[in-house]
């Protein structure tokens, strides 16, 4: 800025303008904040939030950082996390009286997981996520699991290595789990009250079970040895009517499930080409597509599932250049898939009689008179309700060789 310019500046009185709106600036950093802050000292973070139904009513079980073994940088053998449970007639007033019984203030705004015990989820949770809603500490981002054959208590009380915090793990693991192996979905809370309001659609929540002989363990040893007495893992999907949990998919249902809604971007299937040998598939992607129509009053479904693979393994000889044999592995995967979503929705139809696949609101996005008729039996409607897939695979690549090096050229 030459001095002609700061010149001009000043005798405008831009210059005043200026320095008033640089210490307006300032007052207004120095002055800002949340109504509600308190200091981080005197606070006890809440990583996650196991539920159980009891017979007074519920106990909350957090799952508390340890800011004495996390902050120091000399061995303790303290644990990372301290868990702290309280029993109560709602939600509500177990989460208050958690303060007078605390010594520090439980911070809910860093929750990213909320576990439901089978019992729990079994009864029902629409009073919980009531709370979870109102309370403007808990923001809307933390994911949701059931302890399946156990309770949420046993669940949290579980460390596992690698990962310090084992809530920040089971949410790491659970993105994971959808993300490459198509078995689990990620649900939030916004997503699960809309299902759960949804005339045409019924929630899923990903199990967790507590797994033994694994790396994992409820005391410090798995954070210093390499083997553990128990571990978690995420297993099959809870299939809810409305807010309570009625059944579960296996895991094969359970990717067929993934594959309905679409949720299959990253993943790993294989088939067998013989009885003994197999074809090992690298899924990079995969869509759907839902339409329906109507005959006679009565609606239809058809899903198209498209996916793109990449070959991962062959074992033994197999020469997948051949046409023949390249056409053969592209309909093994089709199969495959197609008995996945298969098999998922005649769980849903014939045993479960639930909509989690959103079959319902496909319906009414179409056909909104015919919805208003069948709304209110649709549980019924769609356990009777026709449904065809077409699974089409796209073979991308087949790896950087054609066929095994130890494959033995004819003479």
């Amino acid at each position: 800025m030459t001095n002609k310019t700061k010149q001009r500046i000043r005798n405008s009185g831009d210059y005043m303008k200026l320095n008033g709106i640089i210490g307006l600036s300032i007052t207004l950093l120095i002055l800002s904040g949340c109504w509600n802050s308190r200091e981080i000292n005197e606070l006890s973070i809440s990583i996650a939030i196991g539920i159980d139904k009891t017979e007074r009513g519920y106990r909350i079980t957090h799952q508390i950082l340890n800011p004495k073994a996390i902050s120091t940088k000399i061995y303790t053998n303290e644990t990372p996390i301290i868990l702290f449970s309280e029993e109560g007639e709602n939600v509500f007033s177990i989460i208050r009286q958690n303060t007078a019984e605390f010594p520090r203030k439980i911070y809910n705004s860093h929750v990213r997981m909320v576990v439901f015990g089978e019992d729990m989820a079994r009864n029902g949770i629409q009073d919980v996520l009531d709370f979870l809603l109102r309370d403007h500490e808990f923001r809307t981002d933390f994911y949701f699991a059931i302890a399946k054959g156990t309770t949420a208590s046993e669940v949290l009380s579980i460390l596992t290595p690698l990962e310090f915090i084992p809530g920040i793990r089971l949410y790491n693991s659970l993105e994971n789990s959808e993300s490459y192996l198509g078995i689990t979905q990620s649900v939030d809370i916004l997503d699960l009250v809309q299902c759960i309001i949804s005339d045409g659609k019924n929630p899923a929540l990903p199990g967790i079970e507590i797994t033994t002989g694994e790396k994992g363990s409820d005391t410090l040893d798995v954070l210093t040895t390499v083997s553990g007495k128990k571990g978690l893992k995420y297993i099959d999907m809870g299939v809810f009517k409305d807010d309570k949990l009625i059944g579960w998919l296996s895991e094969d249902e359970s990717k067929g499930f993934n594959y309905i809604v679409g949720n299959v971007k990253n993943n790993i299937e294989y088939t067998h080409y013989n009885e003994k040998d197999q074809i090992t598939y690298e899924i990079i992607d995969s869509a759907k597509k839902i339409t329906t129509s109507v005959v006679n009053q009565k609606p239809s479904l058809l899903v198209e599932i498209r996916v793109k693979a990449n070959i991962g393994a062959v074992d033994g000889y197999f020469d997948i250049m051949k046409k023949e044999n390249e056409s053969m592995v592209v309909n093994l995967l089709e199969n495959r898939l197609q008995e996945f979503c298969e098999s998922a929705l005649r769980k849903a139809q014939t045993e479960l009689h639930s909509d989690i696949f959103g079959f319902g609101e496909v319906i009414h996005v179409k056909y909104p008179k015919l919805w208003k008729e069948i709304k209110s039996n649709w549980s019924v409607e769609f356990s009777r309700l026709p449904v065809e897939f077409d699974v089409t695979v796209e073979l991308n690549k087949t790896g950087e060789i054609s066929k095994s090096v130890f494959t033995k050229e004819e003479s």
